[in-house]
């Protein structure tokens, strides 16, 4: 064969070889075409499904918050309602959605409390899940109480892009509280009256001792004129005294007055020591009648306490004179009160009542609180359930200890004035 031949044969078997490694390649990229095509169709078969599960899930979610019967919200930071199921429609008034969603929640918030509840959404964008009360003015101009539990709702980077609040009206909770609140409060004064009705002797014989004196000073000074001897200037101590005994008099009988009369209570800054000395003052007479004695132990510089005074009076004197009532019944020997002032380890007060009677029995300490009990043969067990509410109405606590070797010991506390945000004179109800 010659060189040319070869050199022919070679490039047909070169050109076959191209041509096959072709024809593979083709047929390598056509089966790769035909696997991504199918991974792709599968890619999609799973994201229609994914999809499907999702609108399904949407589905579900919004037939939920649909039918749920208070109402559930979202809305955006700047108090635009995003979204409101049925149940909030019915609860601002709505006829129709647009009605308020796209428009500002404050539209329903009442002017007084639309400050704080721009303050809880603050915090519930800044990632806090808060409940929080309102007065709302519905759409319609009907006024009702409502009460949301929001929480924020995030994206998928963890920003909170929404709250999600569900509201409900709690006006019939509110109206039953404040009904319960002025029952307390009437029930505090009858027993009040009570307790002066009790304390008549001892209130006789208060007002008795300034007007016995103002009669005699009034005569000595009319027999002194009569007989025509005196110097006008002579007369000016026995008058002076005359004055300072109807002030007596008359502060027994504001004392009285300010502690029966019908009132809403009034919290303002008060001095706890002040306060105990004036129901010492008060129950002396009755205390002395008893045979039992009052000792004060005050602790000196003592925060003022936010406490309506006469409420205060009002627990202290129950607790005074429920332990020389109980040292009576026992015929206890001795019969000691004990009165002290602190500091409670925190902020506030704390004032102890301590007796040397017989004592709390163990297995009915837990009780002593409680409306209608009682171990006097005579009680009707509401003394220490009304201190028990004019001290919680006050912000603090009160227990009841029996020492080991007798006696009881009452102890409550009070909060100290501006402990409380927003301190200074307010409003404040009795709660149970």
């Amino acid at each position: 064969m010659g060189t040319g031949s070869e050199a022919l044969w070679l490039g047909l078997v070169a050109a076959g070889g191209t041509l096959a490694a072709a024809l593979i390649f083709s047929a390598v990229s056509a089966l790769r075409l035909r696997e991504a095509e199918q991974r792709l169709r599968d890619k999609e078969i799973d994201h229609q499904a994914v999809m499907d599960r999702l609108q399904e899930n949407e589905y579900r979610l919004r037939a939920i918050i649909e039918s749920e019967p208070e109402c559930v919200k979202l809305q955006a930071a700047d108090g635009t309602v995003l979204e409101i199921n049925p149940a909030g429609l019915r609860l601002v008034d709505a006829d129709r959605p647009e009605d308020i969603v796209g428009k500002r929640i404050y539209a329903v918030v009442a002017p007084e409390h639309a400050e704080l509840y721009r303050e809880n959404m603050r915090r519930v964008f800044a990632g806090e899940a808060v409940v929080y009360e309102f007065r709302s003015i519905t759409l319609k101009g009907r006024t009702c109480w409502m009460e949301t539990h929001a929480v924020p709702l995030r994206d998928a980077r963890g920003a909170v892009y929404a709250l999600l609040g569900i509201t409900r009206d709690v006006t019939e909770h509110k109206l039953a509280e404040e009904q319960a609140r002025r029952h307390q409060t009437e029930l505090a004064r009858v027993a009040r009256l009570s307790t002066m009705g009790e304390m008549a002797t001892g209130l006789a014989h208060e007002l008795n001792q300034p007007l016995a004196a103002i009669a005699n000073f009034a005569r000595g000074c009319i027999r002194r004129l009569r007989g025509g001897d005196v110097a006008p200037s002579e007369l000016i101590g026995p008058l002076e005294e005359v004055c300072r005994q109807a002030e007596r008099a008359s502060e027994v009988m504001r004392h009285v007055r300010d502690f029966v009369r019908k009132r809403e209570p009034q919290l303002a800054g008060a001095d706890i020591n002040q306060i105990v000395r004036s129901v010492a003052k008060l129950t002396e007479l009755e205390t002395r009648q008893h045979g039992a004695a009052v000792r004060l132990e005050l602790a000196p510089q003592l925060p003022r306490v936010l406490a309506d005074p006469i409420m205060v009076e009002q627990v202290i004197g129950n607790l005074v004179r429920n332990s020389v009532e109980a040292m009576t019944e026992a015929r206890s020997p001795r019969r000691e009160i004990t009165i002290r002032t602190g500091p409670n380890g925190g902020a506030g007060v704390e004032v102890e009542i301590a007796d040397s009677g017989p004592g709390i029995d163990g297995a009915l300490i837990d009780q002593v609180f409680d409306q209608f009990f009682t171990t006097k043969r005579e009680g009707v067990g509401m003394g220490l359930s009304i201190s028990r509410s004019i001290v919680e109405s006050h912000g603090g606590t009160i227990r009841a200890e029996s020492g080991a070797a007798g006696g009881a010991t009452f102890r409550f506390s009070l909060q100290a004035a501006g402990q409380e945000a927003g301190g200074g004179e307010r409003r404040h109800g009795l709660h149970r």
